[in-house]
């Protein structure tokens, strides 16, 4: 899980699994594994983001709006906690949600039936 949260390939551990700060490659390079079935195999990593930027959006008003209110300036430290927050965490995000799917059978290579048990 942690390898894949670094840009491993889920199956075999090669690294090299993003070929961009968040774009996966089509596949892994050693292995064959594909990583992206459908077009909609990342919102589950994308809600998963934006549920952390609300989260630290939420400990940012906690530490700041006790002791000085709502105070000029607010909004913009939601937005830029919210920004930061995205651009930092989904990269890693990505990763785990990618070893999410490959440990649920959603990732595998072509040809290979999931569903079918070991030895078969």
């Amino acid at each position: 899980m942690l390898g894949a949260m670094r840009g491993r390939c889920p199956a075999c551990g090669a690294p090299g699994a993003f070929a961009g700060p968040y774009r996966l490659r089509p596949r892994c390079e050693r292995c064959g594994v594909v990583f992206e079935r459908d077009g909609g195999t990342w919102l589950g990593a994308s809600v998963l983001a934006y549920v952390l930027a609300m989260l630290a959006m939420a400990g940012f008003a906690w530490a700041t709006v006790p002791g000085r209110g709502l105070y000029r300036g607010f909004e913009a430290g939601l937005i830029g906690v919210a920004v930061a927050t995205v651009l930092l965490v989904y990269r890693p995000v990505k990763g785990w949600w990618l070893w999410a799917t490959w440990a649920a059978g959603w990732v595998h290579r072509d040809g290979e039936d999931p569903e079918a048990g070991p030895g078969t």
